[in-house]
């Protein structure tokens, strides 16, 4: 192939707008193949100004790389790299938690209990939750980025979730569970609820509030269930997706219209 390039060129003087396309364009890694994804999806779903900027993106990224072959799936993903911490009889602290969002980081309690087999365990403060890893000191100091990073990403997927329309309290539960599964890529079984964080004092269940009037109309609600678009954010997170693209791909979601 190098040798006909080579005689076309001595031949004509020229490379066709063919090979010249070809030599020029570099094949898509892994990371640029979700970047294409996602401004896919936001030259189709998004507002008018976001499609006419990804479609211009679009165009940009298709005139330098190649996406012609079938889409490489990466190697790792975001539990690689991460030994199993070495067993302890004392357990360490290796994340703090803010009581509002004790049901999103008791996804990172199960985390290390399926994905790395180590217990831990919640010690309840005056103001913050403490979660306790049964693993030597130095394994939990190594694992506390892991879990503020992960619990970071998880909360901001689901203060995105929340965001997107008027979501029921309700529907937090399926979102994080869905997002569990996707994570840990598994199909939970219809009507199997992931454990739970067991609060010391039983809550009464929170008040729906009745929405006024003027509010009724702009209320709306996500057209996939909670728990779909929980897994398909979880199936992301487990690649290493960007954070905000994450979140941006949540909103799409969220707000992508009804097909009939």
């Amino acid at each position: 192939m190098a040798n006909r390039r080579f005689f076309l060129i001595a031949a004509t003087g020229k490379i066709s707008e063919g090979e010249n396309a070809s030599m020029k364009k570099t094949s898509a890694t892994p990371a640029l193949r979700r970047r294409w994804d996602h401004l896919s999806e936001m030259a189709a779903r998004g507002t008018e100004h976001e499609k006419t900027i990804a479609k211009e993106k679009l165009g940009r990224l298709e005139a330098r790389h190649d996406f012609s072959r079938p889409a490489a799936r990466d190697a790792g993903d975001i539990f690689a790299g991460w030994p199993r911490p070495a067993p302890s009889q004392v357990a360490h602290p290796v994340l703090k938690v803010k009581k509002e969002w004790l049901d999103a980081a008791n996804l990172i309690k199960w985390v290390f209990q399926d994905k790395f087999h180590t217990a831990s365990t919640w010690r309840t403060a005056a103001a913050e939750t403490e979660l306790l890893l049964n693993a030597n000191a130095s394994d939990a100091r190594k694992f506390k980025p892991f879990a503020k990073d992960l619990l970071g990403t998880i909360i901001a997927a689901c203060e995105e979730f929340s965001r997107g329309c008027n979501i029921r309290e309700l529907d937090r539960a399926p979102f994080l569970t869905g997002l569990y599964d996707g994570l840990i890529d598994e199909r939970r079984t219809v009507g199997t609820r992931m454990p739970g964080f067991s609060p010391a004092a039983k809550k009464k269940p929170a008040r729906v509030k009745k929405l006024k009037k003027n509010q009724q109309q702009a209320a709306r609600t996500a057209t996939i269930h909670p728990y779909d678009l929980g897994r398909d954010a979880g199936e992301k997170l487990r690649i290493n997706i960007p954070r905000d693209e994450l979140c941006e791909a949540i909103r799409l979601a969220v707000a992508a219209p009804k097909q009939d």
